[in-house]
C-alpha cells in the first residue's frame, strides 16, 4: 500500500512539473547602435501558468540568460624580459559570447542543480571558453590544459571589468498573479549581432520550464555603412581609409606649409 502511495505520488509531481509553462517576450527585440549609443534597458515579460504561484514568487525562482553572438578574441600574457614587460605569445579564445548577462531572483547556485548549471551554461562558471595558443607564433611549444585554464580565466576577468559578462542578482519583479517582468541593461559597448534569450522557470531546485527569445543588435547611420562595407567588401574598405589618410595628410601639409 505505501509502495502505491508513493507511485501515485511521484506520478503526480512528474504530471505537476510536465504541466507547468513559462513564457517570454520582450519590450524591443530589435536594438539599434549609433554614435550616442550609451546603452540600453530590455524588459522581458513573462508569464507561468500550470503552477499556483504566489504573487510575491515565493516558492519558484526564475533565472533569465541573454548570450551574444559568437566572438573571436585574443589575450597575452605580460612576460619580463630583463627590466622590461612584453606582450608573450598570442592566446585566441574562440567562439565565445561576445555579451553574456544572466539576470536571477537570487543566487544561481541555490536555484539550479550542478548538471543544469553545466548543461545550460547558467552562469559565467560555466561557459566553455576554448583559450588555444597560435602556434604559428611559438610552434615548438606545447600548451597544457592548465595554462588554458588560465587564459581562460583571464578572460572571464577581463570581459567581466568591460561590463560584457555579468551575473546579477536582482531585476527580476513578480507581478499580479502570474506575470512577471525582468529588467536587463544592456552596456554601452554591446557588439552588434544576433542574440538569444533564454528564461528558465525553476520550484525546489526542478527546472519546470524554459521559453526562448530573439534579439537583434545592429548599428544604424553613417555607422551601419561602415560596418556593412568593413565586412562585405574589406578590400574596398581598405583601400578608401588608404585613400582617406593620404588625402588628410595631403591637407595637413599644405596647412603646415602656410
Amino acid at each position: 500500500m505505501m509502495r502505491l502511495a508513493a507511485i501515485i505520488w511521484i506520478g503526480f509531481a512528474v504530471a505537476s512539473a510536465q504541466a507547468a509553462e513559462i513564457a517570454i517576450a520582450l519590450t524591443n527585440d530589435h536594438v539599434e547602435v549609433d554614435t550616442g549609443f550609451s546603452g540600453a534597458r530590455l524588459t522581458l515579460f513573462g508569464a507561468i501558468s500550470g503552477i499556483e504561484a504566489p504573487e510575491t514568487g515565493a516558492g519558484v525562482d526564475i533565472i533569465s540568460v541573454i548570450r551574444g553572438p559568437a566572438t573571436q578574441f585574443e589575450i597575452r600574457q605580460l612576460q619580463k624580459s630583463g627590466p622590461i614587460w612584453m606582450p608573450g605569445n598570442t592566446h585566441a579564445i574562440k567562439d565565445a559570447p561576445g555579451l553574456y548577462l544572466t539576470n536571477a531572483n537570487r543566487p544561481i547556485t541555490d536555484i539550479a542543480p550542478l548538471p543544469d548549471q553545466a548543461a545550460y551554461h547558467l552562469g559565467t562558471d560555466f561557459l566553455k571558453i576554448d583559450a588555444t595558443q597560435d602556434h604559428r607564433e611559438a610552434p615548438d611549444e606545447a600548451q597544457t590544459s592548465a595554462q588554458a585554464e588560465l587564459f581562460a580565466k583571464a578572460f572571464v576577468t577581463e570581459v567581466e571589468d568591460a561590463g560584457l559578462y555579468r551575473d546579477r542578482i536582482g531585476g527580476v519583479e513578480f507581478k499580479k498573479g502570474s506575470l512577471f517582468a525582468i529588467n536587463v541593461d544592456l552596456p554601452a559597448n554591446t557588439p552588434v549581432g544576433d542574440y538569444s534569450v533564454a528564461v528558465y522557470l525553476y520550484q525546489d531546485g526542478v527546472l519546470l520550464g524554459r521559453d526562448e527569445a530573439d534579439l537583434v543588435v545592429n548599428k544604424v547611420g553613417i555607422e551601419r555603412r561602415i560596418f556593412d562595407l568593413a565586412h562585405n567588401q574589406p578590400v574596398t574598405y581598405g583601400i578608401l581609409c588608404v585613400a582617406i589618410s593620404l588625402f588628410a595628410g595631403w591637407i595637413a601639409a599644405l596647412a603646415f606649409r602656410k
